[in-house]
């Protein structure tokens, strides 16, 4: 009957030392002194076919039907590992802990090197820190977890009486998978904020900032700014204004620029007397001939824009191909994986 508690003490042990989980076990939830460092023993277990054959080899495992056959589920687990070539990746961890209540078989967690949980004695004092926030749910989604990196970011298990509890058809073989997005999120990110040629995440799908400037007497502009921004809605293209009378052009350019908006059409009061504005890519570097825009025809502005539009799309392309192939090849997923046992020796 304990299973679920102890199992929620075992899952801290990738954040807390052993003697506090221990202490935990024995002093608020009862358990025997003798079987917690049993189960201590078990859970530091972890590797490949090694620690099946060592768990094999031992007596208080051969003498249990139900662990055999964990034991047993692994091996064939192995077995389709092996056949995909990937058994390199993948980790058996007697620690690992889920949901306990419905799992019936393999549970597993997929980890990448950037979702990794940090060292021992800097996870504590996340924990500490975020104790406040968090609840006491065994089930609880962990995606902005500190003390463990940014968490696993997948995991699930095998649940084969689950969906009969509801659909009364008996025993429905079931595996389960769920991904945590906001961690996924937060790796690419992270990633990305790494690579300097990596382009920005954007905030926004608008394309085109249409804003404007003047000198002393300037009325803003804006019934010019929505005419312009209606002409590139109508094309197809993505734009959007300041809706103030009179914004500040700082205040327009670092409006764009915090939204990752990758064009500018820029309306002064000289231009548009001669029928032009500036279409100007943000984000160039200085000294590029370019810098400061390029003055277009309002006649040329869409195809202008569109065609710019294409060729910074091109380049993103392959830049994306670039990193898709560094992070293919770059970053090695561990899988780890366990059989429930039921509640045996607990």
């Amino acid at each position: 009957e304990k299973i679920r508690s102890i199992s929620s003490a075992v899952d801290k042990l990738d954040k807390s030392p052993w003697e506090e989980v221990r202490k935990e076990m024995i002093e608020e939830k009862g358990l025997n002194s003798d079987v917690a460092d049993m189960i201590w023993e078990f859970v530091q277990k972890k590797g490949g076919r090694d620690v099946m054959q060592a768990l094999r080899r031992d007596e208080r495992v051969a003498s249990n039907e139900r662990l055999k056959q964990g034991l047993d589920d692994m091996e064939l687990l192995f077995e389709y590992l092996e056949a995909f070539d990937i058994l390199d990746r993948v980790e058996f961890n007697l620690s690992l802990a889920r949901g306990l209540d419905y799992y019936t078989g393999v549970i597993f967690e997929v980890v990448t090197e950037g979702s990794a949980p940090p060292p021992t004695t800097t996870a504590q004092k996340l924990q500490r820190q975020a104790k406040k926030e968090k609840t006491n749910d065994f089930d609880e989604d962990r995606s902005n977890d500190p003390s463990v990196g940014v968490g696993s970011v997948a995991a699930g298990g095998r649940y084969d009486e689950l969906v009969g509890m509801f659909s009364g058809k008996g025993q429905i073989p079931c595996v389960g998978i769920s991904f945590g997005v906001d961690r996924i999120f937060s790796i690419t990110k992270a990633r990305m904020e790494a690579d300097k040629t990596a382009s920005a995440v954007r905030s926004t799908e608008v394309d085109v900032f249409v804003m404007a400037f003047g000198g002393k007497g300037f009325t803003g502009l804006l019934k010019e700014r929505m005419q312009v921004a209606k002409t590139l809605w109508d094309a197809g293209i993505k734009a959007e204004f300041a809706y103030k009378q009179k914004p500040k052009l700082p205040a327009q350019f670092k409006a764009a620029e915090q939204a990752g908006i990758p064009f500018a059409v820029i309306l002064g009061e000289e231009e548009q007397a001669q029928g032009k504005v500036k279409v100007k890519e943000m984000g160039l570097p200085e000294g590029h001939a370019e810098k400061d825009g390029v003055m277009v025809h309002l006649s040329d502005l869409v195809p202008e824009v569109r065609n710019r539009l294409i060729r910074k799309d091109q380049d993103q392309e392959g830049q994306a191909t670039d990193g898709i192939d560094a992070i293919t090849n770059g970053v090695k997923e561990k899988l780890e994986a366990v059989p429930r046992t039921g509640d045996d020796g607990v």
